[in-house]
């Protein structure tokens, strides 16, 4: 096995990182704004709960002094994990606001013990997927929210091609994730503009400007992969939107109006009854 190392994103081509990694990669290669950051790939917990040797942890340093320092977002990133077969959503850790060497190296060590917790391992048992685990971790500047959320460029529920929805809470996107806030959603047709909004508090959170460069990002993301997306978003408290995932939307339901027919007036033959 060869030792562990860390590769910055734009540098994992061909390498197995692992669904969130892949997923921060194709931001770039998308062109859409997003936060630094930089893969830990090959590094695993002993059975014996031993963490990185100090070797590792000097590589894992330095790449996290160039990130600046500061406050991290810890992520796993398991093979197969946000792909067009199966999400993984919630079965690995994802450590928020880590700041500091110690801070940092407990935080990966949960994350890569989280390749044999309980959630992921029944998640595989109930897919049949008795495959071990190869886990990368990601390590993500944090963005300094004054809002987040996710955006689907189909609408997830009813599998309309035609409607973008959007999600938004006030801070970080972790409270939409927990189900501790309810958010903003919100539904744009073809041209962007709102056709449905169910607003949670006395005012929206995201002004219309905002929710056009968030649209306007998701639908040229889109066109280029493709396929439809599941996008997770922050704007700063300068307005500037920063994405933070892109991944496939797995088991997207088929569009209801994939069989309306609009019939024009000679494609009607009376039948003998109502020609009386």
């Amino acid at each position: 096995m060869s030792a562990p190392f860390c590769l910055a994103i734009a540098d994992t081509a061909g390498q197995p990182v692992g669904g969130k990694a892949e997923g921060l990669r194709r931001l770039l290669e998308l062109g859409l704004p997003s936060s630094p950051a930089f893969a830990l790939v090959g590094a695993s917990v002993s059975a014996e709960g031993a963490g990185l040797d100090d070797a590792t942890f000097a590589e894992v340093l330095r790449h996290y002094e160039a990130l600046g320092g500061g406050a991290v977002a810890v992520r796993s990133s398991a093979l197969g994990e946000d792909s067009e077969d199966a999400s993984f959503a919630g079965q690995y850790e994802t450590i928020l606001n880590v700041v500091g060497a110690d801070a940092l190296r407990a935080a990966i060590a949960e994350c890569l013990a989280s390749a044999s917790n309980t959630r992921s391992a029944a998640y595989r048992e109930a897919r049949a997927d008795n495959t071990d685990v190869t886990m990368t971790v990601v390590v993500q500047r944090m963005v300094d929210a004054f809002a987040a959320g996710v955006l689907f460029t189909v609408d997830p529920v009813s599998g309309r091609r035609d409607r973008l929805v959007i999600d938004a809470v006030r801070g970080l996107g972790e409270a939409l994730v927990s189900g501790a806030v309810t958010p903003d959603h919100l539904k744009l047709d073809p041209r962007n503009t709102i056709v449905e909004r169910d607003q949670a508090g006395p005012e929206p959170v995201l002004p219309d400007t905002t929710l056009q460069q968030l649209a306007k990002h998701a639908r040229d993301a889109e066109r280029a992969v493709g396929a439809p997306l599941d996008l997770e978003w922050a704007v700063d408290h300068d307005n500037r939107v920063v994405f933070l995932q892109a991944r496939p939307i797995t088991h997207l339901a088929a569009d209801p109006r994939a069989l309306d027919i609009i019939q024009r007036p000679n494609d009607f033959t009376p039948s003998a009854t109502s020609a009386r």
